[in-house]
């Protein structure tokens, strides 16, 4: 997984993906709130990475929350199916 912002791309991970956003796992940069980016999805059910348009929520010393401004079908499909399988795992 990685994101954008200006020029610069930044690789991270990624956890608590949901509908309305994620969170990045990253110590690389720390961006304001309010500063919008490209993540770049790489998600099990999708053929290709997807860019999708973010903003910042909130930023800690291991990363930041991002909610989705913008996201397509394909996508909105491949997280429901992720929290599906997620529910489906033994506890």
């Amino acid at each position: 997984m990685s994101f954008e912002v200006g020029e610069r791309r930044v690789e991270c991970r990624t956890r608590d993906l949901s509908l309305g956003g994620m969170f990045l796992d990253t110590t690389a940069v720390s961006l304001p709130f309010g500063t919008e980016l490209t993540v770049t999805l790489t998600l099990p059910m999708l053929a290709d990475p997807a860019p999708v348009r973010c903003v910042v929520r909130w930023a800690i010393a291991s990363g930041m929350g991002v909610s989705f401004l913008s996201l397509r079908a394909a996508e909105t499909w491949a997280i429901n199916q992720l929290s599906v399988q997620s529910r489906d795992l033994p506890r």
